[in-house]
């Protein structure tokens, strides 16, 4: 099982008990990492890769140690102009060990198991407490005979709210325009 995660934006194709060599990190040595950005996990045959299906998943980790990466020499300079300029640079970086790599779920709280006895007679388990459901606005149709009806009124009352507005509409009503008070005159 292997997992691609993204830190220091960069991203690491990751084992359990492997140590990589990332961005440095805000961590001391031998404190707990956890990779929340997880873009991949391969278990056997099976390959996440959706977002939906890897909500959830983790990639743990123990800071190994501190370190700088190699000095990058640089070099700036204009021709001709007597200027010239050369610095240095070391990354820091830090050592991570994979300890554990989590699929979405695994940690979950296992729901107990109901009896069909406890179900005859009225038993619960556990009350699982719902969340309450957004109030979604409704508009009021009124419907008469015809169809067409609240279909005609609607389209009316649009086009009346456009003829307001100044705006062109499909019944050819013309746009007004307003003058700009800000062009001066000469």
């Amino acid at each position: 099982m292997y997992a691609v995660i993204k830190t220091g934006g960069k991203q690491y194709r990751v084992v359990e008990d492997q140590e990589i060599v990332v961005e440095s990190l805000d961590k001391k040595p031998g404190e707990k990492v956890l990779f929340g950005e997880v873009l991949l996990i391969k278990k056997e045959d099976k390959i996440l890769a959706r977002p939906d299906d890897l909500k959830g998943a983790k990639v743990e980790g123990v800071v190994v140690e501190h370190l700088r990466g190699e000095k990058i020499e640089g070099f700036k300079y204009r021709p001709k102009k007597r200027q010239r300029k050369r610095f240095g640079h070391r990354q820091e970086l830090t050592k991570v060990k994979i300890v554990k790599i989590s699929l979405p779920g695994e940690r979950m709280e296992e729901k107990p198991e109901v009896k069909r006895a406890d179900l005859k007679e009225g038993k619960k388990a556990k009350e699982v407490k719902e969340k309450p459901k957004k109030a979604v606005a409704k508009k009021a149709v009124t419907y008469s005979a015809s169809a067409d009806k609240p279909r005609v009124e609607l389209e009316e009352k649009e086009r009346a709210k456009k003829a307001k507005s100044g705006k062109k509409t499909r019944a050819g009503t013309t746009k007004t325009t307003r003058k700009s008070s800000s062009s001066s005159s000469k």
